[in-house]
Formats: C-alpha cells, sequence, structure tokens
C-alpha cells in the first residue's frame, strides 16, 4: 500500500524548501484556522492542573542560584539539578520532595514576574479560548487560587452541563502547590554559570493528584459536535495510583464509545524511563503525542520515524506526533489521511506563543522565524506505516517558551476538530 499525497494549504509540494515557502503555508492555514475555530467541535482537555508561578532568570536571580547550590543547605541538591539544566539549555521537569522545599525556593528568587494556569490540559484550553474555539476542562480543583488563572471562556462541568469558567463560584482549598518555572534567557551568565539556550525548567513539589472531576466524566461523553480529546497527567501521580489510571481509563472508553474520532494522549517528562514505558504501556487513545527526548527515552536513538513507528504499536495507537523544537513529525496508518494541517497548525499556534510570551489570535508566523531544511524524511515506514514531517515556526530567541508543547497540542486538536 503507498502512501497517501500529504495536502498541504498554499502548495502542492510538501518538499518544497524556503523560508518564503514556508510561511506562505504557514499563513495559508492560519486563515484556515481563523475561518473555523469559532465553528469547531469543542476539544475535551484535562486532566492534570495548577498554578504556574513564572520567574525570568536573570543575573541576580542566577548568581542566587549558585549561591544555593554551593551552600551546603538543605535544596543544594535540588538547585544544583536545575542550574545543571541551565548550563546544558536542558529544560524539562524537576521534583522537589524535602518538607519546606518550595518556601524556600520562592523566597530564594523572589516574588514571582508572573502567574498562570498551568497543566497540559488548561494551557491546551487556554490556548483554544484566545482563538475563539471551544472547549471543556476537567477540573476537580475549584478554588479561587485555581479557578482565577483559568481563562473564563473555558468549558467547565457543573451538574449536567457545561458552563464558563467565569460562571463557576470558587470552593474549597488548592490540592497541589504552585509550580515555579524558571525561564532562561541566553546571555544571561553568573561567574561560571551561563545560559546558553532559551529554555524552561519547571520545579514542582510532591506527587500531584490526576483532576478526577466526576462531573466531567459523565457529561463529556455527552457533549455535541465533540470531535477530539485530550488525556494526559499521568506523569505527576504517586507510582501506584490506580484510581487516576482507572479514571482516564475510563475516559478513554467513553470517549471512544460516543464516537470520538480522536482520542490524544499526550506523555510528558516522567521520573523514569520505566515509568514513561508504564504510561505508553496503559495504550490509552487513539493518538499519541511525545517530545523528541520522550521518544529517545522510550526508542532508543536512530531515525524517527522508525522509532515512533515501535512507539505506536506498542501503544496501540493510529497515529504518533512527535515535536522537536524545529520540526514535528507524525507517524500514521498507511491508508489514513496524513495530517499535515493537523501539524501546521500546531506548529502555528505555539510558534505564536512563542514569540507573544502567551496564547495569542494572532495566527500568522513570526517574522522572525525561521523553517528547517533538516527534518525526518516523509514517505513510507513500512508496509502498515508512513511519516509526514513539517518544519516548525523556529525563533532563536522566543519571548517565552513555556506552554509551547501544550499550545501545539491545542492546535493538533483544534485541526482535528474542524468543520
Amino acid at each position: 500500500m503507498t502512501c497517501p499525497a500529504a495536502p498541504l494549504p498554499g502548495s502542492p509540494e510538501l518538499r518544497t524548501s524556503g523560508d518564503t515557502a514556508w510561511r506562505d503555508r504557514y499563513l495559508a492555514v492560519g486563515e484556515i484556522v481563523g475561518r473555523g475555530a469559532t465553528l469547531s467541535g469543542p476539544v475535551l482537555t484535562g486532566q492534570s492542573a495548577c498554578v504556574d508561578q513564572l520567574f525570568t532568570v536573570d543575573a541576580e536571580r542566577l548568581a542566587r542560584l549558585a549561591a544555593a547550590a554551593a551552600d551546603g543547605g538543605p535544596d543544594a541538591e535540588l538547585v544544583g539539578r536545575v542550574l545543571d539544566r541551565v548550563v546544558a539549555g536542558r529544560g524539562g521537569e524537576l521534583v522537589g520532595r524535602r518538607p519546606g522545599a518550595a518556601d524556600r525556593l520562592r523566597a530564594l528568587l523572589g516574588a514571582p514576574d508572573r502567574r498562570q494556569v498551568g497543566g497540559t490540559g488548561p494551557q491546551a484550553a487556554w490556548a483554544l479560548a484566545v482563538v475563539g474555539a471551544p472547549s471543556v476542562l476537567a477540573l476537580q480543583d475549584r478554588s479561587e487560587q485555581q479557578l482565577e488563572v483559568i481563562d473564563t471562556r473555558v468549558g467547565l462541568c457543573s451538574g449536567r452541563e457545561v458552563v464558563p469558567a467565569g460562571d463557576v463560584r470558587p470552593a474549597g482549598t488548592p490540592t497541589k502547590d504552585p509550580h515555579l518555572i524558571l525561564e532562561c534567557v541566553p546571555g544571561v551568565g553568573a561567574g561560571p554559570v551561563s545560559v546558553r539556550r532559551a529554555t524552561r525548567i519547571i520545579v514542582r513539589f510532591g506527587n500531584e493528584p490526576v483532576e478526577c472531576d466526576d462531573a466531567f466524566a459523565a457529561v463529556s461523553p455527552t457533549v455535541s459536535g465533540v470531535r477530539a480529546g485530550l488525556l494526559s497527567g499521568l506523569n505527576g501521580i504517586a507510582e501506584h495510583d490506580a484510581a487516576a489510571v482507572r479514571y482516564l481509563s475510563e475516559l478513554d472508553r467513553r470517549w471512544r464509545g460516543s464516537g470520538l474520532a480522536v482520542v490524544h494522549h499526550e506523555l510528558a517528562e516522567y521520573r523514569s524511563p520505566a515509568h514513561l514505558a508504564a504510561a505508553v504501556d496503559l495504550r490509552l487513545g487513539t493518538s499519541l503525542g511525545l517530545s523528541l527526548s520522550e521518544l529517545t527515552a522510550l526508542a532508543g536513538s536512530g531515525a524517527v520515524a522508525p522509532r515512533a513507528r515501535d512507539v505506536a504499536v506498542r501503544a496501540g495507537v493510529d497515529r504518533v506526533v512527535v515535536h522537536a523544537d524545529d520540526w514535528v513529525l507524525a507517524v500514521h496508518r498507511a491508508g489514513a489521511q496524513p495530517p499535515v494541517l493537523a501539524l501546521l497548525a500546531g506548529s502555528l499556534l505555539a510558534a505564536g506563543r512563542a514569540a507573544a510570551g502567551r496564547p495569542t489570535a494572532e495566527l500568522a508566523p513570526p517574522p522572525a522565524a525561521t523553517y528547517a531544511d533538516d527534518r525526518p524524511s516523509d514517505g513510507r515506514v513500512d508496509r502498515e506505516w508512513c511519516a509526514v514531517a513539517v518544519p516548525a515556526p523556529y525563533l532563536h530567541r522566543p519571548s517565552a517558551t513555556v506552554g509551547l508543547g501544550d499550545t501545539f497540542v491545542a492546535g493538533l486538536l483544534l485541526a482535528d476538530s474542524l468543520p
């Protein structure tokens, strides 16, 4: 079986290179998304939520971190791991487990530069709301602190109906500590420590529950017009949290039973490769998303498409989407329509956020973006699987890097939900 041709807005030829050609294609995608967002089916999102406190790492903060790593105090080891990532230019997530670590690290960093919603589902819902697309979010934590960072246009389940988050009355207390997000800007230095790559480092404190929102579980399979749903959040749970696994597995079963075309399971940074593999082996959803580093942790090194195919077979899904800094790739079943529009829409929304520092309704690629010719090959992987890859609009000096993967997922599922 041959791989079907990949339809591409703005050009019939996918491999045509050049920044101008790709910018034109992304402009065409922006027009498609702009016309269709308000008419799209609601995207179901979840199942982790938190408050993010964001800190830009300037020279003063970097010096304080370096001193804390060297002083032998109770958080020296955690801060040392943060600095290791700063120097290596490697983002991701770290967990602090010592009692009082959250308060001590916040005191070290000073007041946050801003606060916003955290978690894959809420960040995706925020990005969708900004472009006018509907969504319904799983949210068990209805505390004032959590609700005040949720976009008021996002749908929440109340009783047997979906209402705007802005209409929900706060109740209860927060179920987890805020995450500390360190945004690193190239060129900043303090003594021997310097930032060489724009990235973000997330520090959270202890295990975190999945948002087991019973109203969402009951109502979401009945929402009219839904074509796509998002599963996420297993990376934060305790090792033997069977209730969280049951909740997501039951959502998956109900959504598929209600006819959702796409149930997308987005992975994240797990505490170990074994835990990452265990999440894949749950075989949730029909689509799986992961970063290039997560793919390497699962399937080793080598050509991207065959490794992604191996993960697809292991996970029992119809497609795997791999997102890197400057390209995205999907491996899909031969005979299925290549998800080119979904890859482009996700990349466009993520690039807009990288330029603006937050989700934006601007649906044109940033003028300073470049487009990589060096990306994985398209075409047949084997008799049953095909691959398609596109360059993402890449900014060498983004305004922010936090939430880019979550915003990519928002665009991916929005494209799956367009009329």
